[in-house]
């Protein structure tokens, strides 16, 4: 399993996120970075480190996933891979404007880098292949999705149906506000908004993914688990937080 693969992917876009400044400021959101501990049928798999901070243009953002693999992990995911998406955040919501996927493996049929024009049109490259082709409005990155959830959470819109293009194909999820709950968490204890996610048109036997989102901390989920056929598969359990400066990309 590698950087690329399903699993790993859906985890990276299981960390939702929060922001800051102009727009975002306004909203409530705030830059960060946050780290959480891993873990894939019971065994640890190691920290995933995301970093959200403005860009230098106003309302600019960028989000970066680094991987921190235990022994293990490091067979299926490089220490030395990263995903990034730079967006906008606009009143309406998240728009995403460019993608990039690289596995840390150095070679090039293995890195995305997508560029997201504003008509409507996604073109660059997947896994070393060109793509170009037309979305439709609202289709975001594997990585830009977290920034478009929970900035619908935090400026009080119901979280929805998300379309977002994973390498050539669109894929659709539906989240589902399923309870509260207050747990313990490595910042103390916190009152959490869970949400269920599953892909459209799924029967519900597949891996669906849970989230513990806490509104004390900008709908920071807390606490996340991917669930296959009633049992946990993968877990993400905050590990630290450390928020931001407003101007930490060069605002």
């Amino acid at each position: 399993m590698s950087w690329t693969d399903h699993s790993w992917r859906r985890a990276a876009m299981a960390l939702v996120l929060a922001t800051t400044a102009h727009v975002a400021h306004a909203e409530g959101l705030r830059a960060h970075q946050v780290t959480y501990h891993t873990t894939f049928k019971g065994l640890s798999a190691g920290d995933l480190q995301l970093t959200l901070k403005p860009d230098s243009q106003p309302d600019h953002w960028t989000y970066e996933t680094r991987a921190y693999p235990s022994f293990l992990a490091s067979f299926v995911i490089s220490g030395n891979s990263m995903e990034r998406s730079a967006f906008t955040l606009t009143p309406a919501g998240v728009e995403p404007n460019r993608y990039q996927l690289n596995d840390g493996s150095g070679k090039h049929e293995k890195e995305t880098d997508l560029t997201y024009e504003s008509g409507g049109r996604v073109h660059g490259v997947v896994e070393g292949q060109p793509l170009d082709m037309a979305l439709e409005p609202g289709t975001q990155d594997v990585t830009s999705i977290r920034a478009a959830l929970i900035a619908d959470l935090v400026a009080g819109r119901e979280p929805r149906e998300y379309a977002m293009l994973d390498g050539r194909e669109i894929k659709r999820y539906v989240y589902t506000k399923v309870g509260t709950a207050r747990i313990s968490t490595a910042v103390g204890p916190v009152d959490t908004v869970i949400y269920s996610s599953d892909r459209k048109g799924s029967d519900g036997r597949g891996r669906i993914w849970q989230y513990w989102y806490a509104p004390s901390l900008g709908f920071l989920p807390v606490k996340i688990e991917q669930r296959e056929d009633g049992a946990t598969r993968m877990t993400f359990t905050l590990r630290s937080l450390k928020w931001l400066p407003a101007d930490a990309g060069g605002h």
